[in-house]
């Protein structure tokens, strides 16, 4: 998109703080009010089964309610902005890994219908974008389940048993992958999808989410 062009576009559809939904100049990130909260410093821990992950900011405030607009109101134009956070994170915890390939955690054919995109894919395409790595569909979705923030601690390890499988199992096997989602809470979701890619044969596999709310 050449200079005339993203202007005329600004003018009809101009740019929104993913945080607060304020109309922002163009190629700004945030704006300053809600700028001034990014913290100063991310998250890091691990997921369920030790796999290490990253992430710009706890869900809470400002940030759990651009995380439900991007999510629920259908809001993608957010990704972009949103995704640029996650980058910074990824250089910063794991400036050293070479990563051949970025994917995300699927949705269900069913809810991708109903929703119509998957949250997911949309920052980690991004985030390729953003860090020249490929963008790849390694896994699948296969059965629905129930939401987790529902169910009890040993209850949403056995939800997400048996739910995702591997694909294109070439691009997985001897790689180092990072793996994207929106929001890490308890670690079940990403760590289990991590087992995947590791049983695929994935050599070491990363995660990386807007948010993190470890509850266990």
């Amino acid at each position: 998109m050449n200079k005339i062009h993203r202007f005329i576009v600004a003018a009809f559809l101009p740019e929104r703080c993913p945080y607060c939904n304020r109309v922002v100049n163009m190629g700004k990130t945030a704006c300053p009010e809600c700028k001034a909260h990014f913290p100063e410093t991310i998250r890091e821990g691990h997921a369920v089964g030790g796999y290490p992950y990253t992430a710009p900011f706890s869900y809470n405030g400002k940030f759990a309610e651009a995380v439900k607009r991007f999510k629920f109101n259908g809001h993608k134009e957010y990704a972009e902005k949103l995704a640029l956070q996650i980058t910074n994170a990824v250089k910063e915890s794991f400036g050293d890994i070479k990563f051949d390939c970025i994917t995300c955690v699927p949705m269900h054919k069913n809810q991708l219908r109903e929703r119509g995109y998957n949250q997911a894919e949309l920052l980690a395409k991004q985030i390729s974008k953003q860090l020249n790595i490929p963008y790849e569909t390694l896994l699948v979705k296969h059965r629905e389940n129930q939401p987790q923030h529902s169910l009890t601690s040993s209850q949403k390890r056995d939800n997400v048993r048996g739910v995702y499988k591997a694909v294109n199992t070439d691009k997985i096997n001897g790689n180092n992958i990072l793996i994207v989602d929106d929001i890490l809470t308890t670690g079940h979701t990403l760590g289990e999808c991590c087992r995947i890619l590791s049983k695929a044969g994935g050599e070491k596999i990363y995660c990386a989410a807007l948010c993190a709310k470890i509850i266990r």
